[in-house]
């Protein structure tokens, strides 16, 4: 009988995977995992094999390793594994040393935990190993704050309607919208040339009131004409519309910071990066009402509220504890047709 196709493929392939989409070279994943290059290449064909589809774009005009379509979304969930397991080993460690631990169990949507919280969580744990981390996914704004012993929910916040801060909710950062793609899908030379726009799909994320992420908002800072609008492609959730950019199917209104990684690893590229908007949604952290207090959790608020504070060169001082230019509001409403689509988050 044959293998079952819906068996998990090595953890060694895994490994190789995610090590060559993250560091964007063979040479250098084969010298973090102590193995060959040519062990590391095995592993990757052998797995592309056994899922039939390509995971990286690698060799000929490609100058890092990159991730395809498919990679993208294949490579949150092993960096997510992976850090369980890590952190399964650690318990078993600091158990059999007989060291006290502190678990943490923090809410956040998924587009946050993808894209900014869970490299920083990674981060964190590796200066504080006493301290375990459970990232739990939420969606519209409402954390399991009983049933999954929540300490900390990250929220999406708007200075106005019914999504506002709360006293006593920490701000963290504010957002900073900007075209991005792929720097295989535009020359470094025409990346701040409107006429890209012409040439490529728009990828456009649902998102509730929030006329920053609309290309009819766009359009006209963009000066593109009325009959050069083309219909985008309408994804749902930023982390979707990141992938999709960083494969190359087109071009994306990113939300800084929840795309600095990607901005700083070069796997997303801005385009016309002077006509950024600030966005008019922003994140606070909220701890849980009455939660008895230890070291962990003030040790993780601190290093996140620095997180928040320092964020790249596309985190804009305005946006949700701001509002948006009058402008930039009515262009996105003038531009909206009548009858045109709802948005929802």
């Amino acid at each position: 009988m044959s293998d079952t196709p819906n068996r998990t493929p090595p953890l060694a392939a895994l490994r190789a995977f995610e090590a060559v989409a993250r560091l964007g070279s063979l040479s250098r994943a084969a010298g973090e995992l102590n193995v060959t290059k040519s062990a590391v290449s095995h592993q990757l064909r052998a797995l592309e094999a056994d899922l039939g589809t390509s995971l990286l774009r690698r060799g000929g005009t490609v100058r890092r390793a990159e991730t395809t379509e498919a990679g993208a979304a294949l490579l949150a969930s092993v960096q997510q594994a992976l850090t369980l397991l890590e952190t399964a080993c650690r318990n078993v460690r600091a158990s059999a040393r007989g060291k006290r631990r502190y678990t943490l169990n923090v809410s956040a949507n998924p587009s946050l935990a993808a894209l900014w919280l869970a490299p920083r969580i990674g981060r964190f744990i590796e200066l504080h190993p006493d301290i375990d981390i459970q990232v739990y996914l939420h969606a519209s704004q409402d954390p399991a704050w009983k049933t999954q012993d929540i300490d900390l929910a990250f929220l999406h916040v708007r200075a106005m309607g019914p999504h506002i801060a709360a006293p006593g909710d920490i701000p963290l950062m504010t957002e900073t919208v900007v075209p991005v793609c792929s720097p295989a899908l535009v020359a470094e030379a025409d990346r701040n040339d409107p006429r890209v726009f012409l040439r490529h799909r728009w990828l456009e994320e649902k998102h509730i009131d929030s006329p920053e992420t609309d290309w009819r908002t766009w359009r006209p800072r963009l000066g593109i004409a009325t009959d050069d609008w083309q219909d985008p492609m309408v994804l749902s959730g930023l982390s979707t519309v990141v992938a999709a950019a960083a494969a190359g199917v087109g071009i994306a209104l990113g939300r800084a910071p929840l795309i600095d990684e990607d901005l700083a690893s070069g796997r997303l590229v801005p385009l016309m990066p002077h006509l950024r908007m600030p966005g008019s949604w922003g994140y606070v952290m909220r701890i849980h009402a009455n939660r008895p207090m230890d070291p962990s959790l003030p040790a993780l608020v601190e290093f996140l509220a620095e997180e928040g504070r320092s964020t790249g060169a596309w985190q804009s001082p305005d946006g949700v504890f701001g509002s948006l230019a009058p402008h930039d509001v009515h262009a996105g409403r003038q531009d909206r047709p009548a009858g045109s689509r709802a948005r929802r988050g």
